[in-house]
């Protein structure tokens, strides 16, 4: 039998000690602070209160009930400024389509439409879009430019899997 013996290692690498990596993180944060709107309701109770008391009683009563209601409205207005309600695909005219669809997000891929013609329907992308012509992108990388007043409809057909 052989004898087996320790050795040191076939093969030294030289590894130099560096200092360590200098890590560069975020040093700045910035947040936006939500903006509040300057309360008015103090004014318009004393507006109310000034209106008041005018003529007659039957008068004053009717003033009343009216102040109340425009109190109503315009905070009713105020709660529908908060919350602003976007229009569904579906309920937006051909414009608004064509709007929606060359403003959409570059983050997000392309949504696949099909437009509706007199003559045939196109099934693609919107590349561009005027007042006078559409471009659509086909899958295929393919480009037609047809004109809008040829156009009727806009169909979204969602991402294909």
């Amino acid at each position: 039998m052989e004898k087996k013996t320790k050795r040191g290692p076939l093969l030294y690498v030289s590894q130099t000690f560096l200092d360590t990596p200098v890590k560069n993180m975020q040093e700045v944060f910035t947040n936006r602070q939500e903006v509040q709107l300057p309360i008015e309701e103090p004014q318009l109770e004393e507006e109310s209160s000034k209106k008041v008391p005018e003529v007659s009683l039957a008068k004053t009563e009717h003033k009343v009930k009216e102040v109340k209601q425009e109190e109503k409205s315009k905070s009713n207005n105020e709660k529908k400024r908060t919350f602003n309600r976007v229009k569904g695909f579906k309920e937006m005219n051909l414009m608004e389509r064509l709007e929606y669809l060359s403003n959409f997000p570059k983050a997000l891929p392309p949504v696949p439409c099909v437009f509706y013609t007199d003559e045939k329907n196109y099934q693609g992308y919107l590349a561009e879009y005027s007042e006078q012509d559409i471009t659509i992108r086909f899958p295929d990388q393919t480009i037609e430019t047809i004109p809008f007043k040829s156009l009727n409809d806009v169909l979204m057909i969602g991402i294909k899997r």
